[in-house]
């Protein structure tokens, strides 16, 4: 009964410690290498306005001309 009641107990903590550990909603930062122009690559990214882009760099190009810099929401289309 000891036993089991300890398990329970570590099973509990270790559900609330992983809920502080999740994705932050609002995204990521797309990593951004300045080498002038991007390779022609599709491996899509949603971005937080909604808008898939063909891939990091791409919405790294159009981050330079924005007030408000788009992150990823996800890895793939929208």
């Amino acid at each position: 009964m000891k036993i089991t009641s300890i398990f329970l107990l570590t099973i509990l903590a270790l559900m609330s410690y992983s809920g502080d550990c999740r994705i932050n909603k609002q995204g990521r930062q797309p990593v951004c290498e300045d080498i002038g122009g991007c390779i022609k690559i599709y491996d899509p990214v949603c971005g937080t306005d909604g808008r898939t882009y063909p891939n990091e760099c791409t919405l790294c190009q159009e981050n330079k001309n924005r007030q408000f810099p788009v992150l990823i929401r996800k890895k793939g289309t929208c």
